[in-house]
């Protein structure tokens, strides 16, 4: 299989297959099918389960290429996929990020109890009413009431998002093929977790190591592409070929790549952005031309 045929591979299967990446189980199917598909290039694969305390119960997982802890570059992106919400994405904002899922859970959980409170009324206790135990409407109500609490429980944790070519799958792609093509001691690549959530995995990749990280997030959508230090603010435009038209980023630890429209003092993506199923093929090749820069001057 040749690299064109590998890359549409890759695309078909995170794309339809292993597209959602909400849950422990889906995860980890995905970290599993990603493993296998860095395998053919790279022996050097490690997987990082830690936990933020002792005493949580849940843990995360990264998954990395190279050694971490002695690379001086890393390129990184994050892998889970977020919950369904109505507003638009704001980079490098949790707390935002954290108020809109909560709305969305909420406001969807109000208007589905809302539905089965309806059924109840109107359909339900008429069947109860009538007594009539064996009958097919009555064992068919219990059936509904089954599926509905099990539908119930899933909305109040979060609907999970379906399709996330843009948020994050489109910078997974871009870093497999990265891994396929860039080779030094000096350069680790990290798969991370909790990106859509509160950045546990990236946080544990910066206290591991002291390498300058490059982070993609949703490179492939149809916006400028931008090299973004959210805590400084600065932000620097990458132009074809990969070029930068700054280099007042040169010097920061952590750098974002990203996709985005600049509002204020903002990087947003909206909800028709995050929606589109096809990548920005520009973005994808000058993200790339642009890490392959990079990894050049890691390698000399």
């Amino acid at each position: 299989m040749n690299r064109q045929e590998l890359l549409q591979d890759w695309y078909v299967r995170y794309r339809l297959i292993f597209n959602k990446r909400y849950t422990i189980k889906q995860k980890d199917r995905f970290l599993k099918s990603l493993s296998a598909d860095i395998l053919p290039f790279r022996k050097d694969i490690k997987l990082d389960i830690f936990k933020i305390n002792e005493k949580d119960k849940s843990e995360y997982k990264n998954l990395y290429v190279g050694n971490v802890k002695k690379a001086d570059t890393i390129f990184c992106t994050y892998y889970d996929t977020p919950a369904a919400r109505f507003s638009p994405y704001h980079f490098f904002d949790v707390e935002n990020r954290k108020r809109s899922i909560t709305k969305t859970i909420l406001f969807s959980s109000i208007l589905y109890i809302i539905v089965g409170l309806l059924f109840t009324l109107f359909v339900a206790i008429p069947i109860f009413q009538a007594k009539e135990t064996g009958k097919t409407w009555f064992v068919l109500c219990i059936l509904i009431y089954i599926l509905y609490f099990y539908f119930l429980n899933k909305i109040t944790r979060g609907w999970p998002k379906k399709n996330n070519v843009i948020q994050n799958t489109s910078s997974i792609l871009l870093l497999l093929n990265c891994i396929a093509s860039f080779r030094s001691e000096r350069l680790a690549f990290a798969f991370v977790d909790a990106g859509c959530t509160n950045n546990a995995g990236l946080k544990k990749v910066m206290h591991d190591s002291h390498a300058k990280i490059f982070m993609l997030d949703s490179i492939g959508a149809e916006k400028p592409l931008y090299l973004v230090n959210p805590k400084s603010g600065q932000y620097s435009a990458i132009k074809q070929g990969g070029q930068e038209d700054s280099l007042a980023l040169k010097n920061e630890r952590l750098v974002y790549i990203i996709s985005g429209d600049k509002k204020d003092n903002q990087f947003v993506l909206s909800r028709n952005d995050l929606k589109k199923k096809k990548l920005n093929e520009s973005n994808m090749e000058n993200a790339f031309a642009f890490l392959e820069q990079v990894a050049r001057r890691k390698s000399k």
